[in-house]
């Protein structure tokens, strides 16, 4: 998953986590970067001013967008950082509230790994997004191998978390050091592994795709989209 830095003159913190722009045509979501950059800070970077740093991943490359009536691939690096800016202003500035400003971005920065092999456009995702496939959990390695000595920490290793992303690797890694420690005997307390938990709020609709699926029906039929 790709996208792109939005540096700030001035931090907008927005929430501590992720911030999910659920109906953004590019399925866009976003982190505030200044919380985890405490030692040392920002302003130790660049020219002394920068406040803060907005992350974005662009998760859909093939709905055309708000801004340009083009999809992600069809787009200069200019048009993805006009569309995305643009996108996330409609999510936030909205009801009075003005929470992005045009003139707080002091610059930004595409992922490097959104190549444009030609001069027209078409961009190209060298890294896309992984979707792990339905069944193949079982193929994952675990953390502790069969060899006593190696152990693995990545987003590839079976995990609660189940998906090719940090915090899979995270939870991978705590597994791993679990292993080391048990396998060394030491006596210190381990690192603490917690089961994957769904917002209750999805339930219902979990539970409503789990049966279109065995009637073999999409949800487009019962008007979910």
């Amino acid at each position: 998953m790709n996208g792109i830095q939005f540096f700030l003159k001035h931090d907008v913190p927005l929430n501590p986590g992720h911030t999910s722009y659920a109906n953004s045509e590019w399925a866009l979501t976003s982190v505030s970067q200044k919380q985890f950059w405490r030692d040392p800070p920002m302003s130790a970077y660049g020219d002394g001013n920068l406040g803060g740093i907005l992350s974005v991943d662009i998760s859909d490359w093939s709905t055309k967008g708000m801004l340009f009536d083009k999809r992600g691939v069809d787009c200069t690096a200019e048009e993805i950082r006009q569309e995305v800016w643009a996108q996330l202003k409609a999510h936030l500035n909205f009801g009075g509230a003005h929470i992005l400003d045009d003139n707080n971005v002091a610059d930004w920065s595409l992922d490097e790994d959104i190549q444009f092999p030609n001069p027209v456009g078409a961009a190209v995702n060298a890294e896309p997004l992984l979707i792990n496939q339905v069944g193949t959990l079982h193929l994952r390695p675990c953390a502790h191998t069969r060899l006593p000595n190696l152990f693995l920490a990545s987003d590839y290793v079976r995990t609660n978390t189940d998906l090719a992303c940090m915090e899979g690797a995270n939870e991978a890694a705590r597994a791993a050091v679990n292993g080391i420690l048990q396998q060394s005997g030491s006596a210190v307390d381990p690192c603490r592994i917690w089961p994957l938990r769904e917002p209750l709020v999805f339930q219902p609709l979990i539970d409503l795709d789990r049966i279109a699926f065995r009637l073999e029906h999409p949800l487009s039929d019962v008007g979910i989209t």
